[in-house]
């Protein structure tokens, strides 16, 4: 894609539902106010004297997809704030490198989000450092390490689990969310697909619904849908089931040797726990205790069977 002039970067929705370039309103509003107030929250922790400046952030959405284009006449309308800065210690620092770290904070959001599965993760055990401390390594309940600027990782703490949430709720199976950065006319860009958009969107049920009440507790079932998650710590993962996320726990064992089966369709065989935190039966919200995992795709498209049994115990 080639780069406009002065443009630092885009918010990009992409797949067959916006091939004409045509979104609907409701979400086109909806995906333009998540993008300002994400990129407004990571300016402002940059600059907080800017939260006094009435100062306009100006985009240009672009068809073939739909696509925001972020930079471009910034200068022309950030005059006040340019003023604003130039009169704090901001003196050798331009709006330009302040909105375009704005993009790689959201960048560094997603693949954290990602990585860990879980938004509401904000402490980290048994990290890692690199470069005199300068990356930190964080650990998810694969044991896979992702390596964080500092910096970066102070911006993604100090946001809300929430802060994507308007953007990502646009996401669907055949249209994807895509945040890129240019940097000498290269792009480095970070992607949000439908298997991906609860870690940003938090989708739960109304309260006071019950989910599924036709799951009585200890039924048997076999469930079709995507491994959203897994969590180490909790020993969980995540279910995706007719558009909700169910926890699911292993009946024996670790969700460790599970891995092979993170964001893929599977068959899960289990039983439907009613039990809540008091140990009543009426939780809201049905668990699976399951015994089994079937992969129903893969890389190489072959079929794998995973058994929550004492085979192959971490």
């Amino acid at each position: 894609m080639e780069q406009e002039e002065g443009q630092l970067g885009y918010v990009r929705y992409s797949g067959e539902l916006v091939k004409n370039g045509y979104l609907d309103a409701r979400k086109s509003a909806q995906a333009l106010l998540g993008v300002d107030e994400a990129v407004r929250f990571f300016v402002y922790q940059q600059a907080p004297e800017l939260r006094a400046v009435d100062f306009e952030f100006p985009v240009k959405v672009k068809k073939g997809s739909w696509e925001i284009v972020i930079g471009g006449i910034l200068l022309a309308y950030g005059i006040k704030a340019a003023q604003k800065m130039a009169e704090n210690d901001f003196k050798d620092v331009g709006l330009k490198d302040i909105f375009k770290k704005a993009l790689c904070a959201i960048q560094w959001m997603i693949r954290i989000g990602k990585h860990m599965g879980d938004l509401t993760i904000k402490k980290f055990e048994n990290v890692q450092f690199k470069d005199g401390n300068a990356l930190i390594g964080i650990r998810n309940s694969q044991g896979e390490y992702l390596y964080v600027p500092k910096e970066f990782l102070d911006f993604y703490a100090s946001a809300s689990p929430t802060l994507l949430k308007k953007m990502s709720g646009v996401v669907e199976e055949e249209r994807s969310l895509s945040v890129g950065i240019y940097d000498d006319q290269v792009v480095a860009e970070e992607t949000i697909t439908r298997k991906h958009r609860q870690i940003f969107t938090h989708e739960v049920e109304e309260p006071g619904e019950v989910l599924f009440p036709e799951f009585e507790h200890g039924q048997s079932v076999v469930l079709e849908g995507e491994l959203t998650r897994g969590n180490e710590m909790s020993n969980t993962v995540g279910i995706s089931y007719q558009g909700h996320i169910l926890n699911g726990l292993p009946e024996v064992g670790s969700i460790v040797r599970f891995k092979p089966s993170l964001f893929l369709r599977c068959r899960v065989y289990g039983r439907v726990s009613r039990e809540d935190e008091k140990g009543s039966l009426d939780a809201r919200r049905p668990r699976i205790i399951f015994t089994k995992i079937e992969r129903l795709e893969s890389d190489d498209d072959n079929h794998q069977l995973f058994r929550a049994d004492k085979e192959g115990m971490s």
